[in-house]
């Protein structure tokens, strides 16, 4: 029991060192993917570029885009600064909304994952069973009740949202089917299909695979060193947003994404003492243990 405590304390330590004073990178990141986002699709409009190129751009934008509400969740922007917590806030609303996210509803389902990682009341345990099942059957059924009213109606009970982040989520939710059907009935069927709703579906596939399946897989275990994974392969720090490093995030959530690989760096001779997963891309079903992992 000392010799865990004394673990944790150095894994704490770790923690603090790669938890910057503010996290301003990240809104730069959403700077950046905003601007890809908007010139892209300006200059698709105006046949500037062709539609394909708008449509990879996009995609490339969808798909990156969730670091941002992620790490606002986590308020890994404001960071130590906590007078400026309503930043994190403004930054997740924002980023929410090309997504179709309901900012404080996931805020909410994000920290029963972390509460709950791998047990039945985890929020994400819909993501166990094979990668086969996961992408034609159980994923796009979790895409489609994005545009379900009763569904999110459900989860912001089931997460216990107070009655002004409800009404929130009911007025965000208005607003994006308002804005959809504003842009089809003027005509921009082709421009909302192919510059969102198929960049949407494709980069939430991918960012939800990486995010949610990958890392977790196979969502049996719930132990502090097991109930996630290191995946390590060429430029997968960059390909994922440091979310090879799925497991660095679950033990210190307040080190922001892209700190991740030099904590990790640091954590690795504990890590692999701990039994940790650290494996490839794909994970490998030798090292599974289906039985609850003690830390």
């Amino acid at each position: 029991m000392d010799q865990m405590a004394s673990t944790v304390r150095q894994e704490a330590e770790i923690g603090r060192r790669h938890t910057p004073d503010f996290g301003g990178r990240t809104l730069l990141l959403e700077i950046e993917l905003f601007a890809l986002f908007l010139a892209a699709t300006a200059l698709t409009v105006m046949g500037i570029i062709p539609m394909w190129a708008g449509f990879i751009a996009n995609t490339v934008f969808i798909y990156a885009l969730y670091t941002v509400v992620h790490e606002a969740v986590h308020a890994n922007i404001s960071s130590r600064r906590k007078e400026l917590r309503w930043l994190d806030t403004a930054a997740g609303i924002v980023a929410c909304v090309p997504l179709w996210l309901n900012y404080h509803q996931h805020k909410r389902q994000h920290m029963a994952h972390h509460a709950h990682t791998n047990e039945e009341t985890d929020p994400d345990i819909y993501a166990r069973g094979s990668f086969p099942g996961w992408v034609f059957l159980r994923l796009p059924v979790a895409l489609i009740n994005y545009f379900n009213p009763v569904q999110q109606y459900r989860d912001c009970r089931r997460f216990n949202c107070t009655n002004r982040e409800i009404a929130y989520t009911a007025l965000s939710f208005s607003a994006y089917w308002a804005a959809l059907l504003g842009l089809l009935a003027a005509g921009y069927w082709k421009e909302v299909l192919f510059l969102w709703f198929v960049p949407w579906w494709i980069g939430q596939t991918v960012m939800l695979t990486f995010f949610t399946w990958t890392p977790h897989h196979d969502h049996h275990e719930t132990g502090r060193y097991r109930n996630t994974r290191v995946s390590l392969f060429p430029f997968a720090n960059f390909l994922l947003q440091g979310q090879n490093y799925h497991l660095i995030h679950h033990m210190l959530p307040a080190i922001p994404y892209y700190r991740y690989e030099a904590a990790f760096n640091e954590l690795r001779p504990i890590l692999e003492a701990k039994g940790a997963r650290i494996e490839g891309l794909i994970p490998d079903p030798r090292n599974e243990r289906h039985e609850t992992a003690n830390a």
